[in-house]
């Protein structure tokens, strides 16, 4: 039987839902593959994305992604379904926001490549810090607040019938167990107070405790060796048995990455001066001050010098030598943050050619290695063919077969001062008890840290504006950041009253900042009283420096540090006496552990002088203006030729030629923060170190020089108007003992009054 039309077009209809289904669903695949294809691509191609996805959600995208595709497939082919299941779709997110924000209580701890921000972020990303997040109790809070939230969302009227009832009776229990536990802790407290107290009426049983903690002293810091893994990925070794807490360790109830002595180090960054000079180790102490930590500098910006660039100029150097006869090859490349080191080696020139003997035979020809003259010669014909004004060559490198070529870095970066405080060899030489300081990178790129117990004086200059005062800086906040005021006292001289007078009221001044430059001679003088009195103490004990001292005695002895920023000004004022009590604190003070950073930005033959700089061996010379003051600082030229803004030239005794240093950046605002940490720190009470002067009274009770006083008649003979100041300087007496003369000469009728 024929069918109808109507009844073809019923059968036909189904087949064509199918296939239109079947249409549907290819298309959706389509789709999914195209839109994953596309986001791989955006991933793969742009940084920014990669970036935005660490940052947000980090490894928080697998749940997130796992739940919203599944939501996607759900809306797409049966809408209902959500709808009529919408409680279980509140309660999936909300475990989707539990797991997220777990994920944020863990941080990566490994330096993986490529991870970039991700390394100091955490593994649920910002999102994730969001809902979580650090601290871990506020974190935790949160996540409980959620997994509360969520069910009464779900089922208000079921869970809201018994919620606040629960609430409240584990509320009066919670109470009840706090007030319980906090009488018992109270009346724990009373009762071993009570018995403590018994115990110290008696001066025997003081002295058995001090004992008994010597001896438990002794117990912990004797334990077995172990390794700490540093943030860089460096490992120190410690040696089994020896002592595990240094001098300038934090309190023992602050978990410290400085913690231990004696390291076993094998570090490629560790200066010359770290390798060769051993200090003796102090012996542990516990100290009740706490040292700030490196989080308030700024963290380092990762940086890196492109290749390329660094391999056309050394193409162009050797093209540039070659067309004026000088044939040279580049070897060794290495890029600091300022500075470009090409290591150059000389080529070979045809001396003589091959000819036929006599004989018949063939002799060979002759060559000789083009002469390291004939390149330093080419000196500005490179600065032109590179085009900077700024160009040093050392031939040779010291250590090596290579005319070094310093040419200023196309790509320049910065030295932030946490960034070598963090390096192994920083950590290492803090935990030997020295006086750390860091003071930049050198043309390798290898951090450049030096002892200023080893050195053991600094003396520093440099033109205005070239980073000598940023240079001093540096070096104070490293001692700040690893000596407490018990280990480290200062003493600060700054006539310009701008430099050194933030660090106005922190526990390791001595006293305020001088900035007067009539209390100087007192305070230089009050110092060698201190000198003394420590070489006495030596003496009693018998010991020779400070190391062995503070290993005997009881009352440990800290360091002391003398920072003068502008010398010149105290020369012109002060002169011979000045430069005598440094002389003086020069020569003896390093084994009492009195050191100097003495600082001018003017370096001539009057502020420095021959025999200041015969005791202080370690000097850093910035930009000068003229060859003649870079003599005056290193005794050779190549001062004049530095870029400025912390570029330097360090010499020191263990290298005999200068090295170019590229100095740490130690921000206004990163110091105002470490004084700041010092400032709202209450201590122990420190010992007084006093600069008064006393020697007025007994300058005063003590007679006139007949001498002096005979060759002071002569002089006021010459001239009446004689002052105290031009006595001061012919006789080469202290200004007291001018004013002394002065007077008697005023009563002979020699010198007219004032």
């Amino acid at each position: 039987m024929a069918k109808s039309s109507k009844q073809i077009r019923r059968s036909a209809a189904p087949d064509k839902t199918v296939r239109s289904i079947k249409l549907g669903a290819t298309f959706d695949v389509a789709a999914l593959i195209v839109a994953v294809l596309a986001g791989a691509l955006v991933l793969g191609l742009s940084a920014e994305a990669r970036l935005w996805m660490l940052t947000t959600l980090a490894f928080g995208w697998i749940p997130v992604g796992i739940w919203a595709i599944g939501a996607i497939v759900m809306l797409r082919y049966w809408p209902k379904l959500v709808f009529r299941y919408w409680r279980w779709w509140l309660g999936s997110a909300g475990l989707i926001a539990i797991s997220v924000g777990i994920l944020s209580f863990f941080i990566i701890d490994l330096p993986l490549p490529g991870l970039g921000t991700l390394y100091d972020a955490r593994l649920g990303g910002l999102w994730g810090s969001a809902l979580a997040g650090y601290p871990l109790p506020l974190g935790v809070l949160k996540l409980a607040a959620i997994a509360i939230v969520t069910p009464l969302l779900m089922y208000p009227k079921w869970i809201g019938a018994h919620y606040f009832r629960g609430m409240r009776v584990s509320g009066i229990y919670l109470w009840l167990g706090i007030r319980r536990t906090g009488i018992g802790i109270y009346r724990a407290v009373r009762y071993l107070a009570f018995r403590i107290g018994l115990l110290l009426n008696s001066r025997q049983r003081r002295r058995w405790m001090r004992q008994l903690g010597r001896a438990l002293n002794q117990a912990l810091s004797a334990r077995p060796g172990r390794s700490v893994a540093q943030p860089n990925g460096a490992t120190l070794a410690m040696a089994p048995g020896v002592v595990t807490v240094p001098v300038d360790s934090p309190p023992w109830d602050e978990p410290s990455d400085l913690d231990g002595a004696d390291w076993e180090v094998a570090d490629p960054f560790a200066s010359p001066a770290s390798a060769k000079e051993t200090m003796p180790v102090m012996p542990p102490i516990k100290s009740q001050w706490k040292l700030p930590s490196t989080s308030l500098l700024t963290a380092p910006e990762p940086y890196s010098v492109p290749q390329s660039p660094l391999q056309h100029m050394a193409r162009h150097i050797e093209t540039t030598l070659a067309d004026h006869g000088v044939t040279v090859e580049v070897k060794d490349i290495k890029a600091g943050p300022r500075i470009v080191r090409f290591g150059l080696v000389p080529g070979w020139v045809q001396k003589r050619a091959a000819y036929s003997k006599k004989d018949g035979s063939t002799a060979e020809s002759e060559r000789s290695r083009v002469k390291v003259q004939s390149i330093i010669t080419r000196e500005k014909d490179l600065a032109l063919a590179l085009k900077t004004p700024y160009l040093r060559i050392e031939a040779p490198v010291p250590g090596e077969a290579l005319v070094g070529l310093e040419v200023p870095n196309p790509s320049p970066g910065k030295v932030p001062l946490r960034k070598v405080m963090d390096i192994q060899s920083f950590v290492a030489l803090t935990a030997k008890g020295g006086l750390p300081i860091a003071l930049g990178e050198d043309t390798g790129g290898s951090a450049v840290v030096m002892d200023l117990a080893a050195l053991p004086h600094v003396l520093i200059a440099g033109a205005t504006g070239s980073g000598k005062s940023v240079c001093i800086n540096s070096i104070v906040a490293s001692l700040l950041f690893t000596k407490p005021p018990d280990q480290l006292r200062m003493l600060m001289i700054d006539p310009k009253r701008v430099e050194l007078t933030p660090f106005n009221g922190i526990p390791h001044l001595i006293a305020p900042v001088i900035v007067d430059v009539e209390e100087v001679n007192p305070a230089l003088r009050a110092l060698m009283r201190e000198m003394f009195r420590r070489y006495k103490l030596m003496e009693e004990i018998g010991t020779r420096n400070i190391a062995g001292y503070n290993a005997k005695a009881e009352e440990r002895m800290p360091y002391l540090v003398l920072v003068v920023d502008e010398l010149a000004d105290l020369m012109m004022v002060g002169g011979f006496e000045i430069e005598q009590n440094l002389v003086r604190l020069a020569q003896l003070g390093r084994a009492t552990g009195i050191h100097l950073v003495l600082a001018t930005q003017r370096p001539s033959v009057n502020v420095v002088t021959g025999l200041l700089k015969a005791n202080i061996p370690a000097r850093v010379a910035f930009a000068v203006a003229s060859q003649v003051d870079s003599r005056v600082i290193l005794d050779t030229v190549g001062a004049e030729k530095l870029l400025g803004k912390g570029d330097m030239l360090l010499l020191n005794n263990d290298s005999p030629k200068p090295r170019r240093v590229q100095g740490t950046l130690v921000l206004d605002e990163e110091v105002d923060k470490v004084v700041e940490f010092w400032l709202n720190q209450q201590g122990p009470p420190l010992p007084v170190i006093s600069i008064e002067d006393y020697e007025d009274e007994a300058a005063a009770s003590d007679e006139v020089d007949t001498q002096m006083v005979e060759r002071a008649r002569d002089l006021a003979l010459r001239n009446p108007n004689l002052s105290s100041s031009f006595l001061e300087r012919r006789l080469k007496i202290g200004r007291l003992k001018a004013e002394q003369i002065i007077e008697l000469l005023e009563e002979e009728g020699l010198v007219i009054p004032r």
